[in-house]
């Protein structure tokens, strides 16, 4: 991995192919300005595809909890339907994910209070 970031990386780079189309020394077979550019393209070309995959990503992440939120409540919706229609304390309730009126645990009385 390269130290710094993609975006310094690519001034620099780019600031080094002007340079090069400027030098005119004979330099080693595969280090010239087309190099530079082709490979400053490729780079270029593989950023651009991940900040498109990233936002597909956040979408579906976002329509994730869209749909995470619309079950969630109609879970509660049909819980209160059920506990409407069959009753607080009705086994059809607990069938739900309710917990019935009975199954409830009383509350304690805290010393010293009367009813």
């Amino acid at each position: 991995m390269i130290g710094g970031s993609i975006p310094k990386l690519l001034q620099e780079a780019g600031e080094i192919k002007k340079a090069l189309e400027k030098i005119s020394a004979t330099l080693p077979a595969g280090i010239s300005a087309a190099d530079m550019a082709a490979k400053i393209t490729g780079l270029e070309t593989v950023v651009s595809e991940i900040d498109s995959v990233n936002a597909d990503r956040t979408r579906l992440i976002n329509s994730k909890g869209d749909q995470a939120e619309t079950l969630s409540d109609f879970i509660v919706q049909v819980r209160l339907a059920v506990k409407a229609v069959c009753g607080p304390d009705s086994s059809e309730y607990e069938m739900v994910g309710g917990t019935r009126a009975s199954d409830r645990k009383k509350r304690k009385k805290k010393s010293g209070e009367t009813d």
